[in-house]
């Protein structure tokens, strides 16, 4: 393909990221607004069996000290999930239907924002690399750095910034210069991928071992509202950032004479002289 035609591909992926952003915003705002009924929910009826608990005894002596413990356990994010409360259906069908719906729309937002993304990130470098531009990052070794463990914390931050700098005509000596744009968007993936993984941990520590740590329902989903939050606004950063970026190389590589880049020199052979 042509650069007119690779510029079109890649403003219709920053175009597809875009919407795919939005859906999986608006189902995610809809999940956190069903989570917290649900929690509300649980809470109304824990107050209502304490309510019981109270009536059939005075709860005085040893039974008080019993079931005060008791008492803080259910109100944990590790009884309602380990108890599977969680799966009740609620009176309200219509709830549960939209719940269902959100979450699934959600998943499927999300997969085919990643695949578009993969997509937008794969061309943008190619269309550098095909301009004669000097990069770190080139197509393939772009997309790695998002899929390949560990190195996927730092690389893709470094990669997005080379590629915006990069489309924007800035020099090679400053192609990791620091993009406001490029650090919001990290910053929110790293910080809402740790406090979800704190999250995962601690559920996993409660149903797979004996130490359970007991920390109310409201403040767990909290913590886990603002995670899904800073991973929802990091997908609309990065939605964004597509969008500028795509609108840079649009003004900026037609102007770009395409250039063969100079294949590095071959490394000159050796002889190693062994004295006896």
């Amino acid at each position: 393909m042509n650069n007119a035609s690779n510029l079109r591909t890649l403003r219709g992926a920053s175009i597809a990221i875009t919407i795919f952003a939005v859906v999986l915003i608006l189902a995610g705002a809809v999940q956190i607004g069903l989570g917290g009924m649900a929690v509300k929910q649980e809470y109304d009826r824990i107050a209502l069996v304490e309510q019981q608990a109270r009536e059939a005894s005075a709860f005085h002596g040893y039974y008080r000290q019993r079931n005060d413990p008791y008492a803080e356990y259910n109100k944990s994010s590790s009884a309602f999930i380990g108890e599977g409360r969680f799966l009740t259906v609620p009176q309200d069908p219509g709830r549960t239907s939209a719940a269902g719906i959100a979450f699934v729309v959600m998943g499927l937002a999300a997969f085919a924002f990643l695949l578009a993304a993969m997509f937008w990130v794969w061309r943008a470098h190619a269309n550098i690399a095909q301009a004669g531009i000097r990069s770190k990052y080139g197509p393939g070794k772009a997309v790695a750095a998002y899929l390949i463990p560990i190195i996927n914390l730092i690389l893709p931050f470094e990669a997005m910034r080379e590629l915006y700098n990069r489309s924007h005509g800035e020099p090679e000596d400053f192609a990791h210069s620091t993009v406001e744009d490029v650090t919001a968007w990290w910053t929110a993936v790293i910080v809402g991928l740790l406090v979800f993984s704190a999250l995962l941990v601690k559920f996993t520590l409660d149903l797979g071992t004996n130490m359970i740590i007991m920390t109310p329902l409201w403040m767990e989903f909290a913590l886990l509202s603002f995670a899904i939050l800073l991973l929802l606004g990091s997908a609309f950063l990065f939605a964004r950032l597509t969008a500028k970026i795509t609108a840079a190389q649009v003004d900026y590589l037609p102007t770009v004479e395409p250039k063969q880049l100079p294949e590095p020199a071959p490394s000159r052979p050796r002889v190693n002289i062994v004295r006896g």
